[in-house]
C-alpha cells in the first residue's frame, strides 16, 4: 500500500512553458493548486495538487516547492510551449540568471554542458544551447508521467475538456480574468528578450535541432 499523499492534478513541464499561468486558471477555476513560485508549507497549500517543472522528475530536494516523491496524483498535465519560445526564455531568465536550476537539471542531463568549455561559442550561444538541451530532454522526462500532454497556445480550447476530466466546471470567463503574460520575462529582464530562430539553433547543433522539432509536431506544432 502506497504512503503518498494523493492529489488531483500535477502541472509540470519545462520551465517557462507557462504553468503559472495555468496554476492561475485552475485556481480560478476553484482548485488549490501550489505553484513553485508561490510559499510552501506542507499542507497549507496545494490541496488539489502543485504546477512546477522541478516535479518532472522524482527528486527529493528540488531547488523550490514540494518534492514529487510524497505524492500520488490522478491527473498529470504536461504543458508544453513553442520550443523557440521556452529555449529563448529559459536561456535569459533562468541559465544566465545563474539560479541553482543548471544545477539541479544536471543531475537528470549529465551532458547538459557537455563540450561548451573549450569553443568558440559565446556566453550567449552557450546558453541557448544548453536551454535547447533542456527543453528535449526535459519533455521526455515529463512524457514519463504525463496523463495528458497539451500546448499552452491550445489552452483556452483545451480547458473545458481538462475541467470535464477534473471533475470541476468550466467558466469561460476565466480566459479573461487570467492574463497569458502571467510571469513574462519581460516584467524582470533589464535587456531586450531573447529570440532564437531555427537556423541559429541548426548553426550550434543540428542533430539536436532535428529532434527538437520531430517532437515538437508530435506535440501538434507546425514545423
Amino acid at each position: 500500500m502506497s504512503d503518498k499523499i494523493e492529489k488531483k492534478l500535477l502541472i509540470t513541464g519545462c520551465g517557462r512553458s507557462g504553468t503559472l499561468y495555468s496554476a492561475r486558471l485552475f485556481s480560478e477555476l476553484g482548485m488549490d493548486i501550489l505553484h513553485e513560485l508561490d510559499r510552501y508549507t506542507q499542507d497549507e497549500k496545494g490541496k488539489d495538487g502543485f504546477a512546477s517543472w522541478f516535479m518532472a522528475v522524482d527528486d527529493p530536494h528540488p531547488p523550490q516547492g514540494p518534492s514529487s516523491q510524497d505524492y500520488q496524483f490522478q491527473y498529470v498535465l504536461h504543458q508544453v510551449r513553442h520550443p523557440l519560445a521556452v529555449i529563448a526564455s529559459f536561456a535569459q531568465f533562468i541559465l544566465q540568471k545563474g539560479s541553482r536550476s543548471p544545477e539541479f537539471i544536471e543531475k537528470y542531463i549529465p551532458d547538459l554542458k557537455q563540450g561548451l568549455e573549450n569553443t568558440d561559442l559565446s556566453v550567449k550561444q552557450r546558453l541557448i544551447l544548453q536551454s535547447a538541451r533542456y527543453w528535449y530532454e526535459w519533455n521526455i522526462l515529463a512524457l514519463q508521467k504525463a496523463t495528458d500532454t497539451i500546448r499552452l497556445e491550445n489552452m483556452g480550447r483545451e480547458l473545458p475538456r481538462l475541467c470535464d476530466a477534473l471533475g470541476i466546471d468550466y467558466d469561460a470567463d476565466v480566459l479573461t480574468k487570467i492574463s497569458p503574460r502571467t510571469n513574462d520575462r519581460g516584467f524582470y529582464v533589464e535587456d531586450e528578450p531573447w529570440v532564437v530562430s531555427w537556423e541559429e539553433l541548426e548553426l550550434l547543433d543540428p542533430d539536436l535541432t532535428d529532434r527538437i522539432r520531430t517532437l515538437a509536431e508530435t506535440f501538434g506544432y507546425q514545423i
